[in-house]
């Protein structure tokens, strides 16, 4: 039982943390108690203290401390001390960053746009290199005549269409990297050393030159969404990666590019 209240169920949180190693984990606990400050409970619990920084030893309690960043203090206490779930808090981020979404889409297809919505204002700052950089890192064949002027959301839902599930990894690991970096300055740890790894931080820091802006406004959202925001991306990440796994396919081992030359070939000549 966690010593932070949990809120159960919760099918599109409880289940995903509680099979992440502790890796994966880890920048999670970096928002939670770097950026969490005085309103943070992981850092006194037991189990933090205990087994830090093997954080898969006390993945309840970092679940109900995202749960209870979700709900608003006063509203916390009138639920019993319990906060709320992880749905309600992805509803909330959206909202908050004018993105539309229905109540009842799937979480994955949510955390999708919210994903699109920061690479869509880390457009607006770039430079046409780096926007180049980008689209060639999840398109390998793209060429300079192909750089759409406004941020490309047909190309890329497309791409996610025809290079399947690594290729929305690839943009949600992409985000995930830029937002630690500009956040906790440093990387995502569980792809450290890895083909994949080398290939993202290529253009990830291209990325957080753009995310600079989104700070600003997670400022003046509310203290809560300095935590929030990058949790959702970081968990987003999470989700797609072990939807590969439970595929059978090891995105960690998969060179950037592998996913097909023919279906991308088709793609561009139908949005370039």
């Amino acid at each position: 039982m966690s010593e932070i209240k949990l809120r159960e169920p919760d099918p599109d949180l409880i289940p995903l943390l509680r099979k992440c190693s502790s890796e994966e984990l880890d920048n999670l606990v970096g928002y939670l108690t770097q950026k969490g400050g005085v309103s943070s409970q992981l850092k006194s619990t037991r189990a933090y203290r205990q087994w830090c920084p093997d954080h898969s030893k006390y993945a309840d309690e970092i679940i109900a401390e995202i749960q209870k960043y979700g709900g608003n203090t006063i509203f916390n206490i009138a639920r019993g001390g319990v906060g709320v779930t992880y749905r309600d808090i992805v509803l909330k981020v959206a909202s908050r960053l004018k993105v539309k979404t229905a109540k009842d889409e799937p979480i994955d297809r949510i955390e999708e746009k919210l994903l699109m919505k920061v690479l869509e204002k880390s457009w607006e700052k770039m430079s046409n290199k780096e926007k180049k950089t980008l689209i060639e890192g999840i398109m390998p064949e793209t060429g300079v005549d192909d750089l759409p002027k406004e941020f490309p959301t047909a190309l890329l839902k497309a791409a996610i269409i025809a290079g399947g599930g690594i290729v929305s990894y690839r943009l949600s690991l992409i985000v995930a990297g830029a937002v630690a970096r500009a956040s906790l300055e440093r990387g995502i740890a569980f792809v450290a050393g890895t083909s994949l790894a080398r290939w993202s931080a290529v253009f990830a820091g291209a990325v957080g030159l753009g995310l600079t802006a989104l700070w600003t406004l997670f400022d003046v959202l509310g203290p809560a969404y300095r935590v929030l925001v990058p949790c959702v991306l970081h968990i987003s990440m999470l989700r797609q990666l072990h939807a590969l796994r439970d595929s059978g396919l090891d995105p960690q081992q998969m060179p950037a590019g592998s996913e097909g030359t023919e279906r991308r070939e088709i793609l561009f000549r139908k949005f370039s």
